[in-house]
């Protein structure tokens, strides 16, 4: 999908849920010992249940990933009838943040990475997900950058339309790397909407269940190995895969998101708040019906047996 589309789309998510799909409700939870509010919505969706354990387990890590796709893709993959792979929250290009289930409870979200396999899902259940919609690596061809679905053969062998995203003559859709990451050098931006509501969504939740506001060095940031496993803080889907998955990759500022999580106080930039049509303009408009978790558990779909939360799936 070209990214010039991904306004409308995210527009029309925020205002209508999807035209009806899901159920939206907004919240405004305070930031434990802050004067900041975690603005979002509660996003059910209607007629499908089941991609999550409400079930508990203490916290240790907070893992981010890119969704590899745009917000209506992202919330349709993660919210799958009967398929425990979701994560609690998404954040769309816009700076809204679409709340699937309670942070306290957990869904598949590593895959068959180190320390998940054949253990139980372990990692899945210390850990809280957050995805942020974006396509991930794009592919130059022709002047143009391509997605990852872009001329994909269906299983005749027949080779699929191209899906571009956008020119190189649109550099503030992309960001080429200096240094090939994984053969790659194109990644898709992210938004400084998408920046600011990441940074207060981690206070939040580093607050919430006393996790260290603690990254990884940057010498092995992009690097799979053991550490994670007794590293407590933020990392990402990397750490966990050696190959297979690439979030967050290269293109993501980790600096500004070291320097937001880490300051001694952080002001809100856009926000923070879902508003409709109107994107993250308009604050005085914000009108929150929650204000806990707690609140929006009876509104949350019904979980998966507690009793399968050991089965291993496929991610």
């Amino acid at each position: 999908m070209n990214f010039q589309n991904l306004t409308a789309l995210e527009d029309n998510m925020a205002a209508t849920g999807n035209n009806g799909e899901y159920n939206l409700q907004k919240f405004s939870l305070p930031v434990n010992g802050e004067s900041l509010k975690l603005n979002g919505m509660l996003t059910t969706p209607k007629g499908r249940s089941k991609y999550y354990y409400a079930v508990e387990h203490p916290k240790q890590r907070i893992v981010l990933h890119f969704t590899a796709g745009h917000i209506r893709s992202d919330l349709n993959a993660l919210t799958r009838n009967e398929y425990h792979v979701s994560v609690p929250f998404v954040i769309g290009r816009n700076g809204v943040i679409y709340q699937l289930f309670l942070s306290k409870f957990w869904s598949g979200h590593i895959g068959k990475g180190i320390g998940n396999t054949n253990t139980g899902n372990a990692q899945d259940k210390v850990t809280i997900g957050i995805e942020l919609s974006n396509y991930g690596f794009l592919t130059e061809k022709n002047g143009n950058l391509e997605t990852y679905y872009s001329r994909q053969k269906d299983d005749q062998g027949n080779i699929g339309p191209a899906d571009i995203y956008c020119s190189l003559a649109e550099q503030s859709a992309f960001q080429k790397i200096p240094v090939l990451f994984r053969q790659q050098s194109y990644y898709a931006s992210y938004t400084p909407a998408q920046y600011d509501s990441l940074i207060i969504l981690l206070r939040y939740l580093t607050a919430q269940y006393k996790i260290p506001r603690e990254f990884l060095p940057e010498s092995t940031r992009y690097q799979t190995s053991d550490e994670v496993l007794s590293f407590k803080g933020i990392v990402s889907h990397i750490n966990y895969r050696p190959d297979g998955k690439w979030d967050i990759g290269p293109g993501f500022d980790w600096q500004k998101v070291i320097q937001g999580v880490q300051a001694s106080q952080y002001t809100a930039v856009f926000a923070n708040a879902a508003t409709a049509t109107r994107g993250m303009d308009d604050f005085e408009n914000f009108r929150a019906s929650l204000h806990s978790e707690e609140q929006m558990e009876g509104l949350l779909p019904e979980p998966e047996d507690a009793a399968q939360e050991d089965q291993p799936y496929e991610n």
